[in-house]
């Protein structure tokens, strides 16, 4: 038996440019607020009577598990907002610390303030609200 050789041509690799805008990812800060609504889902369910249990049971410590909780105290529509936050990967300009004085004030009207201001500083034109 004889073997047949065929030879073919090696195409040329050619470095491609990425052509647009960077593909966008969800924010950091989103995958928090979404976690949060999830571990409240599973003390209301029954699954953790408390906080604390949900602490030992998930290896985080109970004053993170209080950070998250934090979360929800935000308006409606600035949790919305959030969700919605695109950045391209590496970037990550808001963090849940720069939320963590938004959700201090009592009054969602401030809140809202507090938040315009936060993302004129932080987001600019930076972030996808799609």
């Amino acid at each position: 038996m004889s073997d047949i050789v065929v030879a073919f041509d090696r195409p040329r690799r050619r470095s491609i440019a990425p052509v647009g805008p960077p593909p966008l990812f969800p924010a950091r800060v989103a995958r928090q607020v979404a976690l949060e609504h999830l571990l409240q889902a599973r003390i209301t369910s029954g699954e953790f009577e408390t906080q604390a249990q949900m602490a030992r049971a998930l290896g985080l410590s109970r004053a993170r598990i209080s950070q998250l909780f934090d979360l929800p105290v935000l308006a409606p529509d600035i949790q919305e907002q959030i969700l919605f936050l695109r950045f391209p990967a590496g970037i990550q300009p808001l963090s849940e610390a720069s939320l963590r004085p938004i959700a201090r004030h009592f009054l969602w009207a401030d809140q809202r303030r507090a938040w315009a201001q936060l993302r004129r500083r932080f987001l600019g034109g930076n972030a996808s609200l799609a």
